[in-house]
């Protein structure tokens, strides 16, 4: 069939699709309104802009990776995650594309999940409880999560939020993204924020959607791949110099924002699909840097009881996956920051950590060596702050 690939109200291509997969680009209508990735590609000659399409649109869907994935689709009746790709027209809570087929009368309007309520009862249930009592709609956002843990879009009093799940070994990530949160409010720096709470007795956060119907997610990734790298430019000098083109005023500030709370919860997870920027699919105006988010992967939650270790470890720095923490200082401006003002996070942290610890089945050890890990990592900071001052 042939379908067109709508970003909401603007025709950006037609093509044939089959299967799930686009086979053949008919016309192209608005090219700049295409994801970054099918744009980028449109514009290398060495690329081609049908398996671009393909990789973006896969990449909509849910993982094979994603933890009960099978016990997931069994659930909800499908054999493959690709098969949910198209039961809502591929619509997500991330962005405004959408698949229409050629010729249908169907509006963005009577069908978009930021405006129009949808059913997420039943997804929670097959998500997070093996007691399944509502019909599960495919009629949802929820089709198109990316990302290893358990998650799933809701409403709440009018308002979507995603609940997410845990993965690692000790079940902490929840309240590493609480913690972060905090972090975040006290030094001033625009993120999402995370709660804590718990659906069918698991540990779950809950943040609100941080865009609207006007906006989408471009990724750090899709815009360090926008334009070449110049052979005398850093990864690092790269992704700033395109930041800046895109109209972002300070985007040192910005990076040192996140490297900060990375740093200090040694989140593992900063791949270049996890930041980014917010742009207008109306203007095609950038806005401002992506609030900071997903935060879960940290504080050693993937290391053993013996592991653990605060020192230092891996980050993925752009394309250098086997960076270490320590190289984020050289990106982080410490003197924007008053890091006194997080003297009593590490409390709080034990706190929060022994008020679930029946959810995250942690010992005592392990609290302890978190909590003086954070604590580490904190003070580290401020005793390099007043060296260079």
């Amino acid at each position: 069939m042939n379908v067109i690939l709508m970003n909401k109200n603007t025709e950006v291509l037609k093509a044939e699709m089959d299967d799930n997969t686009f086979k053949d680009i008919i016309e192209i209508y608005n090219i700049e309104y295409a994801p970054m990735q099918v744009y980028n590609a449109y514009n290398d000659k060495s690329k081609n802009v049908s398996k671009a399409l393909n990789e973006w649109f896969k990449g909509r869907g849910i993982p094979s990776w994603r933890k009960d994935l099978r016990s997931l689709l069994e659930n909800i009746g499908v054999s493959y995650p690709e098969e949910l790709l198209l039961k809502s027209f591929g619509l997500s809570l991330s962005d405004q594309y959408w698949i229409k087929e050629e010729n249908s009368d169907v509006l963005w309007e009577n069908i978009n999940f930021f405006d129009n309520d949808f059913e997420y009862l039943g997804y929670l249930e097959v998500t997070y409880s093996s007691n399944i009592e509502h019909r599960v709609s495919l009629a949802s956002p929820n089709n198109t999560t990316d990302g290893m843990l358990s998650k799933a879009w809701l409403i709440d009093e009018g308002k979507r939020k995603l609940m997410k799940g845990t993965y690692a070994l000790a079940n902490q990530e929840p309240i590493n993204e609480y913690i972060a949160s905090l972090i975040c409010d006290r030094l001033n720096i625009d993120h999402v924020s995370y709660k804590i709470t718990t659906y069918n007795n698991k540990l779950v956060s809950v943040c609100d959607n941080a865009l609207n119907s006007n906006e989408e997610i471009i990724s750090a990734y899709d815009i360090f791949t926008s334009k070449k790298q110049s052979n005398n430019d850093s990864d690092y000098t790269h992704y700033i110099n395109l930041l800046r083109d895109m109209g972002i005023t300070d985007p040192e500030k910005e990076l040192s924002n996140m490297y900060l709370i990375d740093y200090i919860m040694m989140n593992y997870d900063r791949h270049m699909k996890n930041y980014g920027v917010i742009r207008n699919v109306e203007t095609l105006k950038i806005e401002k840097t992506m609030p900071i988010f997903d935060n879960g992967q940290g504080l050693c939650c993937d290391k053993t009881l013996m592991e653990l270790d605060f020192t230092n470890g891996k980050y993925k720095l752009f394309n250098n996956i086997n960076a270490r923490f320590s190289d984020l200082i050289k990106y982080i401006d410490l003197s924007l920051y008053d890091l006194d003002k997080l003297n009593d996070i590490p409390n709080i942290l034990n706190n929060t950590l022994h008020e679930y610890i029946m959810y995250t089945d942690m010992s005592e050890d392990r609290i302890d060596k978190v909590v003086k890990g954070i604590n580490y990592r904190i003070e580290y900071l401020k005793d390099l702050k007043e060296s260079n001052e």
